[in-house]
């Protein structure tokens, strides 16, 4: 029923700004968690949980749950409870190849712009990634990357291609942990070298091929854990990384 405000009673439509800048701060948090890889796969989200993390009520948080599974980032089981999808190495291949084709593009046209400013910025970035590699500060090495990757992909100025590839980071962030950790196959981000030096020489088809290698070595790692044992990726008994907003 709607009501007409009365005197000392905030108006409805002056209050939406506050519930709205809520509902963001709890979404973004949420995001950047998936992305990052914060969150793992089979990870169940924990509603009061979240809520008091951020100190907010469960309902902001029960509706950007709800937006994040109707986006396919996260799932909700028969229980009615939501957690983090596992993938198995057919969803695997799909979603990396997919990578491949958006990021790759968006590298070659930020290449093609490149400055020396964004040389400079991600080369900052890289050095902080580096330092976290060599520390095993796990969250900062998953911070840094993405961070390096988005850093690169905003160069391409697409108002098209970089929320697309968000997307595809908030299926496959959760799976980033994981590939840090696969002995045989240990990531040094070697890679984000050969992109900084394809920027530098201003050669864009070289940065695309640096990402899609990047995001290739990533998939092989993680293949080799599901296709050995034949399983999705089994992390929902994995350790609980905590990240501030």
């Amino acid at each position: 029923m709607n009501r007409v405000p009365t005197r000392g009673r905030t108006p409805k439509a002056q209050a939406k700004p506050a519930r709205g800048h809520v509902h963001e701060r709890v979404l973004s948090y949420m995001c950047r968690g998936l992305m990052v890889g914060a969150f793992l796969p089979g990870q169940v989200m924990s509603l009061r949980k979240l809520a008091a993390g951020l100190g907010t009520s469960p309902m902001p948080v029960r509706e950007v749950l709800s937006r994040l599974v109707a986006s396919k980032a996260l799932e909700e089981m028969g229980n009615g409870s939501v957690r983090v999808p596992r993938l198995s190495p057919t969803k695997l291949r799909d979603l990396f190849s997919v990578r491949e084709l958006l990021e790759g593009e968006a590298a070659e046209r930020a290449a093609k712009r490149a400055t020396p400013a964004l040389i400079s910025e991600l080369a900052t970035i890289n050095k902080s990634l580096l330092q976290a590699i060599a520390k095993r500060e796990l969250l900062n090495c998953l911070s840094y990357n993405q961070k390096f990757h988005f850093t690169l992909y905003g160069n391409s100025s697409s108002e098209v291609l970089v929320p697309l590839i968000e997307t595809l980071w908030l299926q496959s962030g959760p799976t980033m942990y994981m590939s840090l950790l696969v002995p045989s196959m240990p990531w040094d981000a070697s890679h984000h070298k050969t992109i900084l030096e394809a920027l530098k020489a201003k050669n864009a088809a070289s940065a695309r091929r640096g990402v899609i290698d990047d995001i290739r070595g990533t998939c092989r790692a993680l293949l080799s854990i599901t296709e050995s044992q034949n399983v999705e990726l089994p992390f929902a008994h994995g350790p609980e990384l905590h990240f501030n907003y």
